[in-house]
């Protein structure tokens, strides 16, 4: 996901319950403490963190960071020049995991799917804790139904 979510850090266990390929604390910006935490909750997943201090982040080890910053040494930013699907968004409710996998394959058609990040748009944080659970279970089951199809494209 993009930005933060509600009640801030602690999201990292439940973002891999969710099935998240990549982790966040939910804090927003992530300082080294809060980012370090969701590390070691999820210690077998890659952790992103939002930038506040881009460099304290990278010197904490901290190797995935999402912002509108310069990339420190060693460090892969994910920025406004990659490649990202917004698969859900801020507004209404939870969306049909259809129409998820829908906006997912039509990215597809200018970005080679491995180049592309799927995320949650920011804004998720002012939301209610169940809509955004809900979005984001949406969003790894589309996301699962994309790759699923993607791959049943490349085999036949």
């Amino acid at each position: 996901m993009l930005g933060g979510l509600p009640g801030g850090s602690g999201w990292a266990p439940r973002l891999e319950r969710l099935g998240f390929d990549v982790l966040a604390s939910g804090a927003l910006p992530d300082t080294p403490a809060t980012w370090d935490a969701a590390r070691r909750a999820a210690r077998l997943r890659p952790v992103k963190a939002v930038a506040g201090d881009a460099a304290a982040l990278a010197a904490a080890g901290c190797v995935l960071i999402e912002g509108d910053v310069a990339a420190p040494p060693g460090a892969y930013l994910l920025g406004p020049a990659e490649p990202v699907v917004a698969a859900v968004d801020a507004a209404g409710g939870a969306e049909d995991p259809d129409a998820v996998a829908e906006r997912v394959l039509a990215a597809t058609a200018d970005v080679a799917p491995a180049e592309l990040w799927v995320a949650a748009g920011p804004g998720l944080e002012r939301l209610p804790l169940q809509v955004v659970e809900a979005k984001l279970a949406a969003l790894v089951e589309g996301t699962r139904r994309a790759r699923l199809l993607l791959a049943k494209q490349q085999f036949d």
